[in-house]
């Protein structure tokens, strides 16, 4: 379940959807080789972030390979944040 703002600088708590913007990133195995299982490939694992409303009124994310899930300013004026996985 969702616990908080995806934003690593806000602590506003998840109540509702009433409000924010939700995102559904689809997680890249940790390794390659867990792409698979025996000869059929593994379906994807799917991870769900939630922007408050203020926040997503300034961020949106976006998923870097190397550095993970991201908030992205909308304007160029602030700068970008690292997250951390959303636990379900």
């Amino acid at each position: 379940m969702l616990r908080k703002c995806a934003n690593p600088a806000c602590t506003v708590p998840f109540r509702s959807l009433r409000e924010g913007k939700l995102f559904l990133a689809e997680a890249p195995p940790h390794r390659p080789e867990d792409a698979f299982d025996g000869s059929r490939k593994k379906l994807p694992r799917h991870e769900h972030f939630w922007l408050c409303g203020p926040c997503s009124d300034h961020f949106t994310l976006r998923f870097d390979e190397e550095q993970g899930m991201l908030t992205v300013p909308l304007t160029r004026e602030a700068p970008l944040r690292w997250l951390m996985p959303a636990s379900l």
